[in-house]
């Protein structure tokens, strides 16, 4: 039976231990890829979404999802 190595030399840590600071799960990244928030409408059943989406959602993630135009003057 052949005996287990024993290795007497410390444990040594990688090279790359450079580690970047952890951001709070509540931030966005980078805020400027947040976006406004839509009104959208479900093109197969034909329902309005009870909350508004981020307008990225709409560049072909969600093909069913159709904007829809605000009724306020101006917008």
């Amino acid at each position: 039976m052949a005996t287990p190595k024993q290795v007497t030399e410390p444990a040594t840590a990688p090279a790359n231990t450079v580690t970047e600071p952890e951001l709070p799960k509540y931030r966005i990244p980078n805020p400027a890829d947040r976006g406004e928030l839509v009104r959208v409408r479900d093109a197969k059943t034909g329902d309005i979404l009870p909350n508004r989406v981020p307008r990225t959602w709409l560049d072909g993630r969600f093909p069913q999802l159709k904007e829809i135009p605000s009724n306020k003057k101006g917008k």
